[in-house]
């Protein structure tokens, strides 16, 4: 695929030195005063108790446990909302207009009510598991200049990722049963029969319709392809836990199973669709790959799964992969030109942030003075990052309990 080769290259190269274009663009980073880092901490504190006591609210009863859920969604919704009126981290108030952030808060609510309607079931971590796609989307619809729309298209596949993760991932269900599941998706999504034999796969399969049955012919070709596509590329993902995998190999799965994810969420988005657009996040997926892969390298590496930055980290090159990241980052967002340009300012602040983020809560794996030099630009000092990562374990083992983890809470 010509398109992946143009991602290799653009990654290639990219200085691994340090991201001088933070000194160099104060205006989208500046340095953030003691002062402000602790009023940044003090609001994340405050949301954090406010979820924690929520959750000790459980009730033992099992039949008032639902109602519980539902409230606790509710409450959840107006909390998020209330946070990003206030906070001062990312400044998404500031970088949107108040009617496109009011578009987003309405339309993220809607689709959550959607994903209930569809299966009342799912649990509030599987819910979480659908924002976190809708959330690209919506990043999406803005610099597309679209209006926010929470339609079928995405609302199911969104939807999809819960489902299909957690089958994948079932150590209880075997080998075969979880490639012929892949295999009815397969044939689902070549316009050929497919026979769901349980709940799960009927479900698939509305998903499936849901998605299709809103386009016409070549669109709903290209979107089935773009869907085989990284449906593959998920299958041979699963090679990263081999032993003998090579880092060429890990670097081909990982630009083939972001950027495939996040092409899909943009042909969604809109319906004018371009060479030029397809280009750039195809490069924005596997930049969300990797940050995903800088955040799970203590995951992955406990359980053996081969990742560009668990490989590096084993080669203690770490901080030299971490800043090639933020390089990549920095000049392939800065160099796009998207419809609505309004966005993004927010979309490469939060793209750089959450990687000096990361890289400053896993000070284990990097050199004392990177960290350090990271500092400036960090809207929380480095100490409360450590005293957050630690309260973030806690407050996931009380999610867990209560059947309630979202995956990547992160205050």
């Amino acid at each position: 695929m010509t398109q992946i080769r143009e991602i290799r290259t653009t990654w290639e190269k990219q200085p691994d030195g340090f991201p001088d274009f933070l000194k160099e663009n104060s205006d989208i980073f500046p340095i953030i005063e003691s002062e402000r880092k602790k009023e940044n901490e003090a609001l994340v504190q405050e949301f954090s108790q406010r979820i924690q006591k929520k959750l000790r609210q459980k009730p033992k009863d099992q039949k008032r446990q639902k109602q519980w859920e539902q409230k606790l969604e509710q409450e959840l919704e107006q909390d998020f909302t209330e946070f990003l009126g206030r906070e001062k981290i990312l400044f998404l108030s500031e970088w949107m207009s108040p009617e496109l952030l009011n578009a987003f808060i309405q339309e993220t609510k809607h689709f959550t009510v959607r994903v209930r309607e569809f299966d009342e079931t799912l649990t509030p971590a599987q819910i979480w598991q659908t924002l976190r796609n809708y959330f690209i989307y919506a990043m999406i619809v803005d610099m597309q200049g679209e209006k926010q729309n929470a339609g079928d298209p995405i609302l199911a596949y969104s939807l999809l990722y819960p489902y299909t993760d957690n089958y994948i991932d079932d150590d209880q269900i075997s080998k075969q049963d979880k490639e012929r599941y892949n295999q009815m998706i397969a044939l689902k999504l070549k316009g050929e029969s497919a026979t769901p034999q349980n709940p799960l796969e009927e479900k698939t399969c509305r998903l499936l319709d849901m998605i299709l049955d809103t386009y016409k012919e070549p669109a709903k070709k290209k979107i089935a392809g773009t869907l085989l596509q990284l449906l593959e590329a998920q299958n041979n993902s699963i090679g990263q836990q081999k032993t003998d995998i090579t880092e060429e190999q890990i670097l081909e799965i990982s630009m083939w199973k972001g950027s495939t994810s996040v092409l899909a969420d943009y042909l969604f988005a809109t319906t004018d669709w371009t060479e030029y657009e397809e280009s750039f996040y195809l490069k924005f997926g596997f930049i969300l790959q990797l940050v995903d892969d800088l955040q799970d390298i203590e995951e992955d590496r406990k359980s053996g799964s081969h990742t560009l930055m668990t490989e590096a980290e084993k080669q203690q090159k770490l901080e030299q992969y971490t800043n090639h990241l933020l390089w990549f980052t920095w000049n392939v967002i800065r160099e796009f030109e998207p419809v609505n340009p309004e966005l993004k300012g927010f979309v490469l602040k939060y793209c750089v942030e959450i990687s000096l983020l990361t890289a400053a809560m896993n000070p284990q794996f990097f050199p004392r003075k990177y960290i350090e030099a990271l500092e400036p630009y960090l809207p929380f000092s480095v100490g409360f990052l450590k005293k957050r990562k630690k309260q973030q374990e806690k407050l996931i083992t009380t999610y867990q309990s209560n059947n309630l983890n979202p995956e990547g809470v992160t205050i």
